[in-house]
């Protein structure tokens, strides 16, 4: 079973925050660096709904998202097993998730489905890390 979890946006700049809280609602709820990525990644929303991560590349692949505009980057959903999910994965569609290790994010662990099965759309699956 999954649950959406949070919607990932790339941004450019931190005066774009604002804009997105004004759309989005809520206040920042937490922040961290996933050094990975090179990215500041700022989750923001309510704690009772879904939360939405917007993305502040520090160099790396990131900043060249979108052909360096960035926007909308992924859809998470939460699972119990990321393992469990990259089994179903390659024995249903005889595919491997983007990362070979999960990645630490902090409170999540995470890893993406590659987008060729959804026709573009990128999908995270995290899970809640127990670290």
């Amino acid at each position: 079973m999954t649950k959406l979890h949070h919607i990932g946006i790339v941004i450019h700049s931190r005066d774009q925050i604002d804009v997105w809280l004004t759309i989005w609602g809520g206040s920042i709820l937490r922040e961290y660096y996933v050094a990975e990525y090179q990215a500041q990644c700022i989750f923001c929303g309510t704690e009772d709904g879904p939360a939405l991560e917007l993305i502040l590349p520090e160099g790396g692949i990131l900043a060249k998202f979108n052909r360096g505009a960035g926007g909308l980057h992924h859809i998470a959903l939460e699972v119990e097993s990321i393992d469990a999910m990259r089994d179903e994965v390659r024995d249903n569609y005889s595919l491997e998730f983007l990362e070979k290790q999960n990645v630490d994010a902090g409170p999540i662990l995470i890893n993406f489905l590659p987008p060729v099965l959804t026709r573009g759309v990128t999908i995270e699956y995290v899970q809640r890390n127990s670290n």
